[in-house]
């Protein structure tokens, strides 16, 4: 038995001439079954390519390699700017300047008409209130010293007898 199998490998590794044009006959009843009109009557051959598995990768690797360098090579070039581009972009930056400055005037002015009217509805509050309220005669100061003339006296300076003769004479300067 193990040469039977041997010779089942070596026999699939040769293709013989009746294989072949059984092949052949097979992928002709197949392009009867498609062939338009205007392709040719007989299939056309399998194309061979002698290359080995490992030729055909590398070739296809470095095809997509070169497809992905050029997908990027016009994204990394870089150009200046001529005058009109130039020229467009500094009138754009102008109009964004004219638009944020007006927009800080109108934001400033309604601001202020804010404030306006709330210090016009507070001092109306205000003269409501001082209106609700009776005036009241401020208390009369039979005592006319003030703090500071009270606490001037409190304190000990050397020329403590001259202070209090100055004390003295304001005090009765200010009942007559």
């Amino acid at each position: 038995m193990e040469g039977q199998e041997g010779d089942i490998v070596i026999n699939k590794r040769f293709v013989t001439e009746s294989e072949l044009e059984e092949r052949r006959k097979k992928r002709q009843e197949e392009w009867e079954k498609v062939r338009k009109p205007e392709d040719p009557e007989e299939c056309p051959e399998e194309v061979h390519d002698p290359r080995t598995l490992y030729e055909k990768l590398q070739e296809q690797k470095e095809k997509k390699q070169q497809e992905y360098e050029e997908q990027f090579k016009f994204k990394n070039m870089v150009r200046g700017l001529d005058e009109d581009e130039s020229n467009f972009l500094d009138e754009v930056s102008r109009k964004q300047e004219l638009l944020e400055k007006q927009r800080r005037e109108e934001e400033k002015k309604e601001l202020n008409e804010f404030r306006i009217s709330f210090h016009k509805a507070h001092w109306e509050h205000k003269k409501k209130d001082a209106e609700k309220k009776p005036l009241t005669k401020p208390p009369d100061n039979k005592n006319k010293f003030s703090q500071s003339k009270l606490l001037a006296g409190a304190v000990r300076h050397k020329r403590f007898v001259q202070d209090l003769f100055n004390h003295l004479k304001t005090c009765l300067l200010a009942n007559f």
